[in-house]
């Protein structure tokens, strides 16, 4: 699937109109893109944007994260709030992945 310009969906809303496409067409079209970006088994927020479930994220931190978020955003403002904040991910998501391989890491 490629993503649509706004011309193509601006064509897609004429064929709506016209009665050649669906009227859920477009609905479709985006829930269909949405699937190839975030995955067939992507996780929704209640307001409807998507939350992050790969490798670096908030639930899967990784010890690699961090040590770029440390050698590439020293200067940042809040970059001790966040450090801590990604430090404290590492350590819950360390913690769920030995649990899950059976046993608890010190």
């Amino acid at each position: 699937m490629v993503t649509k310009t706004q011309d193509e969906l601006n064509e897609m809303r004429a064929e709506i109109a016209a009665g050649t496409l669906p009227p859920d067409a477009i609905k479709k079209y985006r829930e269909e893109e949405d699937r190839n970006v975030y995955g067939h088994d992507a996780k929704k927020r209640r307001d409807g944007t998507y939350i992050e479930q790969g490798i670096g994220s908030a639930q899967n931190q990784t010890a690699n994260s961090v040590a770029a978020y440390k050698k590439y955003h020293a200067s940042d403002v809040d970059y001790e709030r966040t450090l801590a904040r990604l430090e404290k991910e590492l350590a819950e998501s360390d913690a769920r992945r030995a649990a899950e391989r059976g046993r608890v890491e010190p």
